[in-house]
């Protein structure tokens, strides 16, 4: 098994000696497949600077044969070894942070690390569980670069007399290289567990709803997962639904719990595999417990508990797909090919590794390349966009068709079957048009090229006859097509309707949906740059009001600051009010900074009711009218004027 090997060699050779020992531990345990690790979700990737975050999750649940075992702290070698190395090089490191699980719950609830990329700065947070084992670790790398290690893990034996003794295994491994940032450490103490933004929530109990309505919620929503999922997901959402339902703090009443079993028993007949029947009824079982119905047994027969494991933890829920921040689950329908791939790369090329390219690029596997020559089978998924990188440097996109590929490394040219050869051209080139808009500084020529890609995916998309072609297009800028564009393809009538590529495009449509014009509006909390409550009804029915979601840090060509203004200073006096809905107040200085910058003579506040009006991308506006009823969802301010121009002139 190879495991990120390709970024492992690049950036070993500018790494410390501590942090070298540290990643071959590391590897050598993700290899090894205990606990059923996976091979790591790169997030926060930064191919122009090589910062990134890789997180591994790991996840084991087993029955115990002996009910009177009680070693909780049992430890396999390979996690041993890396544990035993973070606690070596301890030493050595500039921010250290060690807690044991016996030493009660951690001093401080959480940590938020930060570190510098091409676009800024990254910046996540991480809340620790209060039955947790904490290792953390960070070095000052030679080359302005951090490297650092967080791992944490929690050990359960529950026992029951009916179903057995269960022990369990639970946690993650964050690797972080990036940046410094100057003046800042890598990690702060993180106190505020209010504020979810961007927070990984690495204990299991966590995760557990505290009332009914959410454990309703969420027993639903990990269902129609499981229904859709691989079989990795599968196994994964299985294991989370049972831990969510075991953490549940509350008595069930009857009518609670036979709800809940009407949801769950189908599965115990349906489900994928015997085990994945066991787990389903394990969780029933687990319900019932927790429930008025339940009458303590007189007498049972002791049995072990069902083996079941997971190969992601309960953070990594999702197989997480992200693009443009959203977030979408791996589809039901994948199927997977065997495709056979040669080539030629530069001679003093080292590997080259096969990457899919709608979840972060998760690695299939890296092969090696001998004298300029390459040569491999590998299952790739079907009908899929990925690409060959030469040692993490260098990379050309394919179609994974089933067919034969021949890749010059060298030119970056792919040759295929001829349904998939457009597709790889086309593919290619939207990518050298980017990589050309990265060199530009000029604005109007950075807005030139953005322009042509745009209209390039909007040929494929409106006059194009590939279907598949069309489904990437989507993929690719469906936040800046309208609500009637879309809908077609999300439809049972488009071929690639359930394709992974339109995913987001239908979550995208369902939050369209939630602002559609003539629906009434939905009143929300706003919080002011003062941390003052306000409701959206204080500013409905005096005049039209304009929503303008936005991110504080956005300079670009999304920023739409300067328009607005225009806007507000043309109309204002007519009764239009704009009232713009940050989306990372939780980075208030920031946020504040900027206005204080700007000037903006409108209202601002900060929201976490995003999913009430289906917010997943920005800048986004919403028109309200004086009488509560959404009046437009303009896509541009272009628009915006346009409607605004058409009310004015007629009242």
């Amino acid at each position: 098994m190879v495991i990120c090997l390709t970024w492992t060699m690049t950036i070993q050779a500018q790494m410390s000696e501590s942090a070298r020992r540290i990643q071959e531990k590391l590897q050598a345990f993700v290899a090894s497949g205990e606990y059923h690790v996976n091979k790591g979700d790169v997030i926060d990737s930064d191919e122009v600077t090589g910062s990134r975050t890789t997180v591994y999750g790991f996840s084991q649940i087993f029955g115990i044969e002996d009910q009177n075992f009680t070693d909780i702290t049992l430890m396999f070698p390979h996690l041993k070894e890396l544990e035993n190395m973070l606690r070596s090089e301890s030493i050595h490191a500039d921010e250290v942070i060690v807690h044991n699980a016996g030493e009660g719950a951690p001093l401080i609830p959480g940590i938020q690390y930060s570190y510098g990329s091409n676009y800024g700065s990254v910046s996540r947070k991480i809340v620790f569980g209060n039955q947790q084992n904490i290792r953390i670790l960070s070095f000052n790398e030679p080359n302005g670069f951090r490297y650092a290690v967080i791992l944490m893990w929690e050990q359960t034996i529950k026992k029951d007399n009916v179903s057995g003794n269960n022990w369990m295994m639970n946690g993650s491994i964050f690797e972080i290289y990036g940046k410094n940032l100057e003046g800042s450490p890598l990690f702060q103490p993180y106190y505020n567990k209010q504020d979810q933004t961007s927070v990984f929530s690495s204990s299991p109990d966590s995760a557990a709803p505290k009332t009914y309505e959410e454990l309703l919620a969420k027993v639903k929503q990990t269902c129609n997962i499981y229904k859709r999922e691989t079989s990795g997901g599968k196994t994964a959402a299985v294991v989370i639904l049972h831990k969510m339902c075991d953490g549940y703090p509350r008595k069930l009443t009857r009518d609670q719990y036979f709800a809940l079993i009407e949801i769950l028993s189908p599965f115990t007949e349906t489900a994928m595999g015997q085990r994945h029947k066991d787990m389903f009824a394990y969780t029933c079982y687990t319900l019932y417990k927790k429930s008025e119905v339940y009458e303590e047994p007189v007498e049972v027969k002791e049995r072990p508990a069902m083996i079941i494991s997971a190969t992601i933890s309960t953070e990594q829920l999702h197989k997480y797909v992200s693009y443009n921040g959203l977030i979408m689950n791996e589809s039901a329908d994948l199927q997977m090919a065997d495709c056979q791939i040669s080539g030629t790369a530069p001679a003093n090329a080292d590997s080259v590794t096969v990457s899919r390219c709608v979840s972060s690029f998760e690695d299939f596997g890296t092969f090696p390349v001998q004298n300029g020559r390459f040569s491999f089978t590998i299952q790739l998924p079907k009908d899929e966009v990925c690409k060959l990188t030469v040692d993490k440097r260098d990379y050309t996109y394919f179609w994974a068709d089933g067919q034969p590929i021949e890749a010059n490394l060298i030119k970056r040219y792919i040759k295929s079957s001829k349904a998939s050869q457009q597709r790889n051209n086309f593919v290619n080139d939207m990518e050298t048009e980017r990589l050309h808009r990265l060199r530009l500084d000029n604005l109007s020529e950075i807005d030139a090229s953005l322009e042509k890609q745009r209209e390039s995916y909007r040929q494929v998309i409106f006059k194009g006859n590939d279907d598949l072609l069309k489904a990437f297009a989507l993929y690719k800028i469906y936040t800046e097509l309208t609500y009637d564009e879309l809908k077609p393809f999300i439809s049972d009538r488009f071929r690639y309707a359930n394709h992974l590529f339109l995913a987001p495009v239908k979550e995208y449509v369902a939050g369209l949906e939630k602002r559609r014009p003539g629906s009434r509006y939905t009143d929300i909390q706003l919080t002011d740059t003062m941390s003052n409550a306000h409701m959206l009804s204080e500013f409905i029915g005096k005049g039209y009001v304009v929503l303008h979601f936005w991110e504080s840090w956005n300079r670009d060509q999304y920023d739409i600051l300067p328009q607005l203004r225009t806007v507000y200073d043309k109309y204002h006096a007519k009764g239009l009010q704009i009232l713009s809905l940050v989306i990372d107040g939780n980075y208030k200085k920031r946020w504040t900074d900027r206005l204080n910058e700007e000037n903006l003579p409108w209202p601002q506040f900060t929201t976490r009711s995003l999913s009430t009006y289906g917010i997943l991308s920005w800048p986004e506006t919403i028109l309200i009218a004086p009488d509560g009823t959404i009046a437009a969802t303009p896509a541009t301010t272009q628009e915006l004027e346009t409607e605004l121009k058409r009310i004015y002139s007629t009242n």
